[in-house]
């Protein structure tokens, strides 16, 4: 196949190709580079790499630097992306992953450079993250106690509303053992529910079925409560939640 074949090819490729010299002049870009930010390959010829991807404010090394990097490195690490921020030529900034190798030419070494737009997945992220905060906002101020622990019952979440029936803060809780809230005769009882429960097919128990649960308060007074148990798996890994409520005095 002959020269033009290949340099067809690649001009049609959908994804963004940029050709640059290890010192980060553009020789080359395809068809959809000049789609995605908006230049036409004759302004872009010569030109600095950083006319594409600049330098973001208090960024310590420039991206040129991080590509030449990263093409050095092996076949495995150049098949990652790395998240940069591309700029079109009308000045707007939009985020990019960009994926470099090294190549030869006639003996001379050139960075082989593709470009991908990432927005839609950077504001998922975003969208995702609000939600999330919005939830954990939510959780935090409601009328239950919530705690929640990981697989090992360390915990991980504590309301306020935790905080006002226990006595600790959030602070004085959070990555210590659950048994910390339950007077010593529940321990290892309660420790092997959550361990059955954590095998079972339930995804949620009312806890007072099995017997009382009592809780302990950080100024070693006892109290009773009714507790709702909640089993979410997240990449392989349990994490449980239980949603608290002080039982009223028997009249």
């Amino acid at each position: 196949m002959d020269e033009a074949f290949y340099e067809t090819l690649v001009a049609s490729l959908p994804e963004a190709i940029v050709v640059s010299t290890p010192d980060g002049r553009i020789i080359y870009v395809n068809g959809a580079l000049e789609e995605l930010l908006g230049y036409k390959a004759t302004e872009l010829e010569g030109e600095e790499i950083l006319t594409l991807v600049p330098r973001q404010p208090g960024q310590r090394a420039d991206p040129m630097k991080w590509l030449a990097r990263w093409a050095g490195e092996g076949l495995q690490n150049q098949s990652r992306y790395l998240d940069l921020t591309g700029r079109t030529k009308d000045g707007l900034e939009m985020p990019v992953d960009v994926r470099v190798s090294e190549a030869s030419f006639d003996g001379e070494k050139r960075f082989i450079i593709s470009v991908r737009d990432h927005s839609a997945r950077r504001d998922e992220m975003v969208r995702t993250k609000e939600r999330h905060l919005l939830m954990s906002r939510i959780l935090a101020v409601a009328a239950d106690a919530i705690i929640s622990v990981d697989a090992a019952q360390h915990i991980t979440f504590f309301n306020l509303t935790a905080e006002k029936m226990f006595g600790y803060s959030a602070e004085e809780v959070m990555g210590k053992s659950l048994d910390m809230l339950l007077p010593d005769r529940f321990r290892k009882h309660h420790g092997k529910e959550i361990e059955d429960f954590a095998k079972s097919k339930q995804a949620s128990r009312f806890m007072n079925e099995r017997g009382a649960v009592v809780g302990l308060r950080k100024d070693g007074t006892e109290f009773p409560v009714e507790a709702t148990i909640t089993k979410v798996t997240s990449g392989g890994k349990p994490t449980f939640t239980a949603h608290i409520r002080e039982k009223p005095a028997a009249s």
